[in-house]
């Protein structure tokens, strides 16, 4: 073999077949793939993180909102009914949308300035579209002893946007015969004992992971006062134990006078 015929043969050994190159290109493109779902997974999982924490810091606060305004929550016997708990079940989209309407003398959901921050109101939480058609969890404030259909046909009050993100509001009511929870309450003139809240937290619908749900059991304090018989400012004590009972109200006892 010529000095020619030599080098021309180490030169064709040195390069890579089209074979060789097919299978080099396979193999990239496969780690390449693997590297690409890893990264996107990561990146996916970083951001469902962040949303739950954000999601814990908002759910946490408007549930603690509510808490407060169900702690807050005012009680008095009166035949017109105008302190009644009141409540509604629904559900759509998939997730339930409860109305819940109680008077409380708490702040909670109002903004700065609002009238009635610092005073004794009654507030209707409920899940409604917002102005982009998504649902979204509103609540409308009214004076306490105020008939909430005549307020807002009267007034045209407008709702205040608690949060867009809680989409699903849910209430249940402890049972004492079946000694769990219930969707039904039928008292029409009262408060419940034990209540169940559940809000529905979702940060990205497109996303379709399900919703992070925060609930907490309350109990208000002033269910107390149903055992007292406690009337309203407007209402006498004779008034409200017929109210409540149905009947004469009992007569008190007669005082010793004093020596």
């Amino acid at each position: 073999m010529s000095p020619c015929e030599y080098r021309d043969h180490r030169l064709m050994r040195s390069g890579f077949t089209l074979l060789e190159m097919i299978v080099a290109i396979v193999i990239l493109t496969i780690a390449m793939s693997i590297a690409f779902n890893a990264f996107t997974g990561t990146i996916h999982g970083w951001k469902r993180g962040t949303e739950v924490l954000d999601a814990i810091e908002h759910g946490d606060f408007a549930m603690g909102q509510l808490a407060s305004a169900l702690n807050s929550t005012i009680y008095f016997t009166n035949p017109r009914k105008v302190y009644a708990f009141r409540f509604e079940k629904s559900n759509a989209g998939g997730l339930p949308t409860d109305m819940i309407s109680f008077v409380t003398a708490s702040g909670a959901f109002m903004p700065d300035g609002s009238p009635y921050v610092s005073g004794p109101h009654r507030i209707r939480l409920f899940i409604d579209d917002d102005e982009y058609g998504d649902p979204a969890l509103f609540a409308l404030p009214m004076p306490a002893i105020a008939d909430e259909e005549e307020f807002e046909d009267a007034f045209e009050a407008e709702p205040i946007l608690v949060s867009r993100a809680i989409r699903g509001l849910e209430i249940l009511f402890w049972d004492k015969e079946t000694e769990d929870w219930s969707e039904e309450w039928t008292p029409e003139n009262s408060i419940p004992e034990r209540i169940h809240l559940s809000l529905f937290y979702v940060a990205d619908e497109a996303s379709g992971d399900d919703p992070v749900v925060f609930s907490r059991v309350i109990e208000p304090p002033v269910y107390e006062s149903l055992a007292a018989r406690l009337s309203g400012p407007t209402l006498g004590a004779s008034a409200a134990g017929k109210a409540s009972d149905g009947g004469q109200a009992p007569t008190p006892a007669p005082q010793k006078a004093a020596p």
